[in-house]
Formats: structure tokens, sequence, C-alpha cells
């Protein structure tokens, strides 16, 4: 949560100074800039939309609970992002490259660009703090990613309006500022499809990533009335709530009251070496096949 309320506060204030940079310079590249943290600001908007929804209690109707909420709103964010960001950006290059003139005061833009690249960092760097003291780093999270992306697009701008500013080219450094903002265009259009691709994936139940996946199947196996896992089933419910469902071969000499005991310590342990399981269905079995509780509750009889 932290890591997006920071990244809102950054982009809601560089988009604003990006904007009035591009109304004063008259540059393509900057207004594609503008809409580049348009389309950021717009999407910590929907995170924090699924933050606050995701963690609604379970109900009948929804007995898994309301975890993907958060990949709705991550999916609704890349259509905005390519939508608005990407195609507008690139309409823009195209109309500058057709009737190319230079941008004016570009001091003011550079300025902006400058203190972008400051906040910017400075949002890159709060994301990395959180999921470094949280000790969940298991790599370039999308906040880090889309951080990253917004860098590069600053860095593309400031790259369009020094070539323009130089005249680099000659006759032709004035079309340095369309093909600018073209390039930001595509990288938004990357962000855009990398977090659809994601959100679709979660939407559709996910696996676990295979480092919960084996410490889950070592905490199942450790345990000595365990014989072997059968079958382990893993899901998201959420980025950091897992569901999974195993079928586990248990000991043939053990009791009824022994295998329901065994379950309940299997569960524990599983908890413990992956905190991110939310739900766990554990099913007993003799052989290959699953024992069903009715089945444990007439045996006891």
């Amino acid at each position: 949560m932290l890591a997006v309320l920071g990244a809102l506060f950054a982009n809601g204030l560089i988009s604003i100074l990006k904007l009035i940079a591009a109304l004063i310079t008259g540059s393509s590249g900057m207004m594609a800039e503008a809409l580049h943290s348009v389309a950021d600001t717009t999407n910590q908007v929907f995170l924090l939309l699924g933050l606050r929804f995701y963690k609604r209690p379970a109900s009948s109707k929804h007995p898994f609970g309301f975890g993907k909420e958060r990949f709705f709103w991550s999916f609704i964010a890349a259509i905005f992002i390519f939508g608005v960001g990407a195609t507008y950006a690139i309409y823009e290059g195209i109309v500058k490259l057709a009737h190319p003139h230079a941008p004016t005061n570009l001091k003011w833009a550079y300025w902006v660009l400058g203190i972008s690249f400051v906040l910017e960092s400075g949002s890159i760097g709060l994301a990395i703090f959180q999921e470094v003291r949280e000790a969940h780093h298991e790599g370039l999270t999308f906040i880090e990613f889309e951080d990253s992306a917004a860098l590069l697009g600053i860095l593309i701008a400031g790259t369009g309006l020094v070539l323009t500013d130089y005249q680099v080219g000659g006759a032709a450094g004035a079309y340095w500022d369309g093909v600018a903002s073209i390039l930001i265009g595509f990288v938004l259009a990357i962000v855009a499809f990398v977090l659809a691709r994601t959100s679709r994936a979660l939407l559709l139940g996910e696996a676990a990533n295979a480092k919960s996946v084996q410490a889950i199947s070592k905490a199942i196996e450790s345990h000595p009335n365990v014989d072997r896992l059968v079958e382990l089933l893993t899901m998201h419910l959420a980025p950091k709530q897992i569901l999974i469902n195993a079928h586990v071969k248990m000991r043939d000499d053990l009791r009824t009251e022994q295998i329901v005991q065994t379950i309940e310590e299997v569960e524990e342990r599983i908890k413990k070496a992956e905190p991110k399981v939310e739900m766990i269905f554990l099913e007993a079995a003799r052989g290959d096949q699953a024992v069903t509780p009715k089945e444990l509750s007439s045996q006891a009889v």
C-alpha cells in the first residue's frame, strides 16, 4: 500500500509538471510523457481500488474471497494505459513527423524531466524498500517495472529534446521530437501488454511459482506419517494468497484418528513453510486413491 500511495503522489505531481512543460514548449515528446504519467497515475488509482476491494471477507456467493479483484483492476489499468497513453503518444509523434517544428523554451522541459527523474527514482526506491522490509522480495514487481519504464520514457524524451535542440542531422533535427513521442508510445504499449498478460494469467487461475510449490511439497513430505505426495495443485487467490489442493499417500498402518491428526500437522507445516498459503484442502490416500472425509468418518464408526 505504501509503495502504491508513493507512486500515486509522485505520478500525480509529475503529470501536472509535464503537461505544463508540454504546453509551454510545444514538444510532442513532453506531451507523450505527460500522457505516460497520467496513465501511470490512473493505474495507481486502479491498484488502490483493487487493494481496497480484495480484502473483503468471503461470502456464500464468493466462498474463496475477492482476491482476484486486484487482477481485474490491473487488467482495466492495462487497457487504459494502451488505449489512452500508447495510442495517443504514437499518434502525436506521427503528426509531429508529418508537420515538423522544433519545440521552444526547452529549459522548462529540461527542468521538469530532471525533477521527474528524481521523483520516479524515489518511487522505485520506495517500492524496493517495501518489498525488502516485508521479506517478500522475489524479483522485479510490476510497480518497480512500471517505474523503470517511466524512467526510460524520461530518458527518451530528454534525448529527443537534446537532439532537437542541437539540430542533430541538420534539417532533420526537427523530427527527433516526434520520434521520441513514438518511442514513448511503444514503451507504454509494452507496459500495457506485460500488465495485461500477467493479469490474464492470474485471473485464469495461475499456479504458485516453482519456489513456493517446492517449499509446500517439502513441508508435506517431511512429515513422518506421509509416504509420498501423489498430486499437488496450487492457485493464486491474490498476489500473496495461495490456495492448495494436495493428494497425499499416508502410511498404510495409520488409524483413522492418526490420519486426521497428521492432516492437521501437515497443514501447520505448510503454512510455516509458505506463509502465503491461505486455503488448504488435503486428501488422504490409500494407494493412489483419495480418501474423502465421509469415508474417514465411516471408518471411524
